[in-house]
């Protein structure tokens, strides 16, 4: 991996710093090439796991893993396997866990018709909740039926997306691949939308 390829990656991992990238690197392997070509592999490995248990954004998902990763290694965890991919791997069944968690809640705020949710299921980011229901309002019906039927069924049983999921790709005529690409595009508008609202 070149030193502007290595900045560039760093660029797409948010809030990890390039010292932070570096040290990650350092963990890796010694020899900067041959860390850089296994952190290749990892991510790629990575972007595969997510994308086989159907989530939406496997780079971003893929991306937020080693990112974790990086911030432990910089709170003194270190590396001691000789397959690092594991500890990778374990992080990565955290960030999962998290976003089943977070659409099992927002599905269950979208089906009772009580969004923002109830006290009880509130968090910190109900604000944000709150931009999200505006801004699902704003989607084409096509694109708001799509992504909330994407995210519905068993929200807390892996099994359960992937057959849902399947599902609408066999509705819709298309492939699962092409399916999550476009989900991923009218998430991507969602998610701008969000940020704009946040930012006002």
């Amino acid at each position: 991996m070149s030193q502007r390829e290595g900045a560039s990656r760093t660029e797409r991992l948010q809030g990890l710093t390039p010292e932070g990238f570096e040290a990650l690197l350092a963990q890796l392997d010694p020899d900067r090439e041959k860390a850089g070509m296994l952190y290749e592999t990892i991510r790629r490995k990575l972007v595969r796991l997510f994308e086989w248990r159907g989530c939406a954004s496997p780079e971003d998902l893929a991306d937020e893993t080693i990112n974790r990763v990086a911030r432990r290694l910089g709170e003194g965890v270190e590396l001691r396997s000789n397959d690092p991919y594991g500890y990778f791997c374990g992080v990565a069944h955290l960030v999962y866990k998290e976003l089943l968690r977070r659409a099992s809640r927002e599905q269950r705020a979208l089906a009772s018709g009580d969004w923002p949710p109830a006290c009880e299921e509130e968090e910190p980011s109900d604000v944000r909740l709150d931009c999200l229901r505006r801004c699902l309002a704003k989607l084409p019906p096509d694109q708001r039926d799509l992504i909330l039927r994407y995210y519905h069924g068993k929200s807390d049983q892996g099994e359960g997306n992937i057959r849902n999921r399947q599902e609408l790709a066999r509705e819709a005529g298309i492939e699962m691949n092409a399916l999550r690409i476009r989900v991923h595009r009218v998430r991507r508008k969602l998610e701008s939308c969000v940020q704009a609202c946040l930012s006002h």
